[in-house]
């Protein structure tokens, strides 16, 4: 993983958005290990704040500290898959129901632009890329909700699954439908309709953690 040297201020904020991109671009894998000192020598600063952006990393569950063995990412098991999809689906159900009270027709402009976004880079298979815009576009749509602690929650949990969205199926074999799965949902807040916005998003999410929870038991058979 190529680390850029970093400023002394936000060390650790830095060594976290450091780790999470690293995560969304599929270089830090499920099982990874993160070796604390590299990563400070890389970056050119102290072992310190690395430390605390692991041990953080550690509490929200996108790392695993073993004791003797080391620091390594997350792997996820199809139950864990399921719970933290199925808790998503009903947080961002939440907040686009919330989003529909507020948006504008900026606001709808701005999500239509990044699922165009999306078409486009399907068809340049920029796998890469198609993660990094559904990411904007979900945390778009908190934002939109208003709800600050909603918004926080929902960010956190989306980390959480940062390691999974680089290798999933659903970006890679299915990156063809990444635009229209998204669509419902931006014609739903177009038309403010409440109760069809909060599907859209619920059925979206709930159908991407369905492929990956059948993605690792396949994987757990082989």
């Amino acid at each position: 993983m190529k680390v850029p040297r970093l400023k002394r201020s936000s060390l650790r904020e830095t060594v976290l958005k450091l780790i999470e991109d690293a995560l969304l671009d599929g270089e830090l894998q499920p099982g990874d290990r993160i070796i604390e000192a590299e990563l400070a020598k890389q970056a050119g600063i102290s072992r310190g704040p690395v430390r605390e952006a692991i041990r953080q990393l550690v509490g929200e569950g996108i790392l695993v500290s073993y004791p003797s063995k080391g620091t390594f990412v997350t792997r996820w098991t199809p139950q864990d898959v399921e719970e933290a999809y199925s808790l998503r689906a009903v947080l961002e159900r939440f907040a686009a129901q919330r989003a529909v009270k507020r948006i504008t027709s900026r606001d709808v402009a701005r999500l239509q632009g990044i699922v165009d976004k999306m078409e486009e880079n399907a068809e340049r298979d920029d796998v890469r890329a198609l993660v990094r815009l559904d990411v904007q576009f979900h945390e778009t749509l908190y934002a939109l909700s208003g709800h600050s602690l909603l918004q926080k929650m929902l960010s956190k949990l989306r980390m959480r699954l940062h390691s999974l969205q680089a290798t999933d199926p659903g970006f890679s074999l299915f990156r063809d439908q990444m635009a229209s799965d998204h669509q419902p949902i931006v014609d739903a807040l177009r038309t403010r309709d409440v109760n069809a916005a909060g599907d859209a998003v619920s059925t979206h999410v709930l159908s991407v953690g369905e492929v990956m929870a059948q993605q690792l038991e396949r994987e757990a058979r082989e």
